[in-house]
């Protein structure tokens, strides 16, 4: 038997039918499910590494638990390379276009609970809790972008310049810090609070 961080409970794979969004027909689209033990970890910190993986490629996914300082993350990695590698081995998918569609945070079975004893009689209850994870990886299909009407084609065809107004989705520059060049004039030698 092999041995890893994480014992594998279920497997399943299948092939969903999905309607293209523009209504140009039928995509086939390959899925992957992997579910993870119970581990001790909260649920609540877990979910947070959820939120940071959800939507990427898989191997962008594993390089960020790589860098991750959670301690969870070890897990987490090695439970998206186990997925990875089986859905590779089991449905045959290609790791290049493989990103995770879902990823599911679950509790464990009920905390188990620990006395904790403390001073002058008194006494706390300390809870151990236990959390799963759920993937379902897919295979991204490169399909081109298909035109609505007259406008969107010429806009896919970088005929027309973008306009501002109802129905147009201008895309947001990336932040960039600014430049602090201006000295302070004349200073207060008091502070304004």
């Amino acid at each position: 038997s092999a041995s890893s961080a994480f014992n594998v409970s279920t497997n399943t794979s299948t092939y969903k039918t999905t309607r293209n969004p523009y209504g140009d027909g039928i995509t086939r689209v390959r899925e992957h499910t992997f579910k993870t033990d119970n581990f001790p970890v909260c649920p609540r910190k877990l979910r947070m590494l959820a939120n940071q993986i959800t939507k990427l490629p898989i191997s962008e996914a594993i390089r960020q638990m790589d860098f991750s300082a959670k301690r969870a993350s070890a897990r987490v990695r090695s439970a998206l390379v186990w997925a990875r590698k089986n859905a590779i081995f089991q449905k045959q998918m290609n790791p290049d276009n493989m990103y995770l569609k879902l990823v599911r945070v679950g509790k464990g079975p009920k905390f188990p609970k620990k006395v904790d004893y403390k001073g002058r009689g008194r006494f706390g209850i300390i809870r151990k809790p236990k959390a799963h994870m759920k993937f379902v990886v897919w295979e991204k299909q490169e399909e081109k972008p298909v035109a609505r009407d007259v406008v969107e084609r010429a806009l896919l065809a970088g005929g027309m310049p973008r306009r501002k107004g109802k129905g147009f989705r201008l895309t947001r520059n990336v932040w960039t810090q600014l430049e602090e060049t201006k000295p302070v004039i004349n200073p207060k030698p008091f502070y304004n609070w």
